[in-house]
């Protein structure tokens, strides 16, 4: 059997940042269209379980209703919350061993983010493809996706597409 593939689809703005200072991300709320949520739904499509952090979980949930569907869903988290679904497994394990774990169970693991897990995953070589949506607005600080700690990763851009609502994805296969 195969291993499946990890993907990083997570969102941007042109400066870097996925998150306000405050972890807020209500700044993506202007820049949706059909276009780039139909680019979405097709890419959840094909996603047969979620791996995500605490702080992104707990923002999901704000957000009412669970979006997941039954998706099996992995929360990286050493606190004790609340599932939305019976999908929904807390985890405070070795990451490697997840992600291991994962790939051999599952055929397409989104790593939703935030950016400390998506580092970390990426510095174990557990990330497969990076997709990035560039939204078209400077933050001028807040949570960074790639903190300057982090080695060098090669990437090879395998498409892009640009919407009417001004974002750009970026669709890369990380170099092995």
């Amino acid at each position: 059997m195969t291993a499946g593939a990890t993907t990083l689809y997570i969102a941007t703005s042109v400066d870097g940042y996925v998150a306000a200072e405050d972890g807020g991300v209500d700044w993506l709320e202007a820049f949706g269209g059909e276009d780039s949520a139909a680019a979405y739904e097709a890419f959840f499509a094909a996603v047969d379980c979620l791996v995500m952090g605490a702080t992104t979980y707990e923002q999901v949930l704000g957000f009412g209703e669970w979006p997941y569907e039954e998706r099996p869903t992995v929360v990286v988290t050493s606190r004790d919350l609340p599932r939305a679904t019976d999908a929904v497994e807390l985890y405070a394990g070795d990451l490697d061993a997840l992600a291991e774990r994962l790939t051999d169970e599952y055929d397409h693991v989104w790593l939703v983010g935030g950016a400390q897990l998506a580092r970390t995953f990426l510095a174990l070589g557990r990330v497969d493809r990076l997709r990035l949506s560039v939204v078209p607005v400077v933050l001028g600080a807040g949570v960074p996706l790639f903190d300057g700690d982090g080695d060098r990763t090669d990437l090879t851009l395998l498409d892009s597409t640009s919407f009417e609502s001004g974002i750009v994805e970026l669709d890369y296969r990380v170099v092995e």
